[in-house]
């Protein structure tokens, strides 16, 4: 039989509240946040008033590319030219991005957990705010 560890409810609603603390240091600039399974799926979302649609849909994005490609999406970025490759290559479907602000989550030893996500801010503070979702998950 083949198990598969991943990131339940529990762990989701930890990384949700950390990043909704640290996100409301500042609630002028809104933010969507999102936290997804090892197969990309959706486990908690939460959006601060003001966020807008689109922010909805990239933190859920950033969150699954990270799952799904097993890295940060910053890393993602970086690593496509050097594969020869741009998102076209994955279709026009992928709902997949290179947007920083998504972060892998992953299981001490090997292993991906899941991934979380953010978006309404610069990439910089997205990302920022997406690793005070993980580190609240304290994986060692």
């Amino acid at each position: 039989m083949y198990k598969v560890e991943s990131l339940g409810l529990q762990e989701a609603k930890a990384a949700i509240e950390a990043m909704i603390e640290e996100a409301m240091k500042e609630p002028r600039q809104p933010v969507a946040m999102a936290v997804v399974d090892n197969r990309g799926a959706l486990i908690c979302y939460a959006r601060m008033d003001g966020a807008n649609a689109f922010n909805d849909l990239m933190a859920t994005r950033k969150a699954s590319t990270a799952a799904l490609v097993g890295v940060d999406t910053a890393i993602f970025r970086e690593a496509l030219p050097s594969l020869n490759m741009n998102l076209n290559d994955f279709g026009s479907g992928a709902n997949i991005t290179t947007v920083p602000g998504g972060v892998c989550v992953n299981r001490p030893g090997g292993g991906i957990l899941g991934g979380i996500g953010v978006s309404g801010r610069l990439a910089q503070e997205d990302d920022r705010l997406a690793r005070v979702g993980l580190k609240a998950l304290n994986l060692k």
